[in-house]
């Protein structure tokens, strides 16, 4: 009967592999798979005996507690001093009265635990996952709404007097920022420290294969999963040691009829089945068998690169089904990115036009030629455009190109080349820091670009794309882009068309802001600028 039960629950998965086929619209990011893999695999946590681990998690959660507690208490003493001390405030907004702070913070520590009670609902106590500073700010504004709004209705509900709604307002706004800041100020505390601020479970991965080394290497190399590989069980592994320095240390502990021992010995508190070579009977053992030794078990579908942070499954005769994202924008998605793109992009020129001057001055006096380098890009649609940007390289270089070595790797489509002779004493320091692509703010303007999206391929790169790479042309190219955000040039072409498409099926206008600040981090650290 256990056997049947376990079969019941790995069959979806393999019936959506089955079902997926050879689509090339299937094929997504591998890494942000991976990624979204990982953090679903490290949702879910079951109660284990007292240990050092959850002694830890109890810690992680008290100190998060205790900061949240400080910081509310801050922004609601900030709160009152902005709306009933601050002079400029109460000379052009008179409150018709002034209470007293205790009579207003009485309240407030009363409903404290329901504040407290929002966070841990949105994933802010999670000690088994480490939430991205940006991606914690919604989460923070949706438990402080929730809060006030839940405060305002008891109030009612108990007919107690006026909260002061112009109070309620500040104590919002600043709850945000305070906690907001909190959270970074404490993570930055761990940093200094050298401390780890999630707590890491003992992984074993079933599959010694490329799936089960890409499983290792990235829970290795992102801690922030809270997943910590302890080796690998197959009974025919492809690899048996490995030559990346992070995963040195892993071996193939056994086979799977090991399994009971290896959880033993190693104190292992999680599975993940990947890839091998095994009978499904043999999965299906190893799936009954960790749920006798109350071990979490996760199984990998073979096309995990269908897989983003969200997927829903839908059910067509018993058969699991995962409907995959369109490729592209439409309806209010399209227009609140073309407003955003415009409202910025007239931002951003109001801001910087003192550095494009400087920049073209400087540019002008360095060496012969324009100022400005315009080239025959292709858009949206795969529409010709002519791309703009500060000229970094000396005159006439393009026609210099043939006589240079590109640096690519090996089928890789784009022409590379890390220290290029062309390069001018000024460009070279635009380049750092990414100036020279400041004018294509005016390609923004005109429609031809976005603030974030895709690289805008030359005509040449273009024709060598494969069918699946053309999915990245059913947006406007951007400046900036996931894949800056995450390498930068350092990126293979494959990997830079796989964060396209997981970013073109993934919009929001919340994660172009996150680019955006990221992009400025990436910029100043000049991480795989050239």
């Amino acid at each position: 009967m256990k056997g049947e039960k376990m079969r019941k629950e790995i069959l979806p998965s393999a019936e959506r592999v089955r079902m997926q086929g050879n689509n090339p619209d299937i094929v997504i990011s591998e890494e942000e798979g991976l990624d979204a893999f990982l953090k679903g695999a490290a949702k879910e946590e079951r109660p284990r005996d007292l240990s050092k681990r959850t002694l830890k998690s109890l810690e992680l959660v008290a100190l998060r507690v205790i900061f949240d507690i400080a910081a509310f208490l801050g922004a609601a003493r900030f709160a009152y001093w902005m709306r009933f001390e601050f002079t400029f405030m109460t000379s052009r907004f008179p409150p018709a009265k002034i209470p007293e702070f205790h009579q207003l913070i009485y309240p407030l520590l009363c409903g404290l635990p329901i504040l407290l009670l929002f966070m841990k609902i949105v994933g802010l106590y999670q000690t088994h996952v480490r939430i991205r500073i940006l991606d914690r700010l919604p989460r923070v504004i949706a438990a402080v709404n929730a809060f006030i709004v839940s405060f305002l209705v008891v109030m009612f509900l108990l007919k107690a007097e006026d909260p002061a709604r112009g109070y309620l307002i500040f104590l919002w706004f600043f709850s945000i920022l305070f906690i907001f800041a909190g959270r970074v100020v404490l993570q930055f505390a761990y940093s200094i420290a050298g401390a780890d601020d999630v707590v890491k479970r003992r992984t074993l991965i079933v599959g010694a294969g490329k799936v089960g080394k890409a499983l290792a290497l990235k829970m290795v190399r992102h801690p922030e999963f809270g997943l910590c590989p302890v080796g690998f069980i197959d009974n025919d592994p492809l690899y048996t040691q490995f030559e990346e320095p992070e995963i040195k240390h892993l071996r193939v502990l056994g086979g799977t009829g090991d399994l009971r021992r290896i959880v033993k010995e190693y104190g292992v508190e999680k599975v993940v089945i990947g890839f091998s070579r095994e009978k499904d009977e043999d999965m299906l053992n190893v799936v009954s068998e960790c749920s006798d030794a109350e071990v979490e078990c996760s199984i990998l579908p073979r096309l995990y690169e269908v897989i983003t942070d969200e997927i829903m499954i839908r059910e067509v005769g018993g058969i699991s089904l995962v409907p995959l994202r369109r490729k592209r924008l439409s309806g209010f998605d399209l227009v609140l990115k073309t407003v955003e793109d415009y409202v910025l992009g007239i931002i951003a020129l109001l801001i910087f036009w003192p550095l494009l001057i400087a920049t073209a001055i400087a540019i002008k006096i360095d060496s012969p030629g324009p100022v400005f380098f315009t080239q025959t890009r292709v858009g949206k649609g795969g529409k010709p455009f002519k791309f703009i940007k500060f000229r970094s390289m000396v005159k006439d270089a393009e026609s210099m190109r043939p006589m240079l070595k590109s640096e690519k790797k090996h089928d890789d489509i784009l022409w590379k080349v890390y220290d290029d002779p062309r390069v001018t004493r000024v460009g070279r320091w635009i380049r750092k820091f990414s100036i020279d692509e400041a004018p294509q703010i005016f390609n923004v303007l005109a429609g031809q670009m976005s603030l974030v999206g895709p690289r805008p391929g030359l005509p040449e790169e273009v024709e060598k794309y494969k069918e699946w790479h053309k999915l990245r042309l059913n947006v406007k190219p951007g400046i900036t882009g996931l894949w800056q955000v995450s390498g930068r040039s350092d990126l293979p072409f494959d990997e830079m068309v796989k964060y396209d498409l997981y970013y073109i099926e993934r919009w929001s206008l919340w994660l172009d802001i996150k680019t955006i600040i990221r992009t400025i981090t990436a910029v100043f650290s000049r991480r795989g600028a050239y």
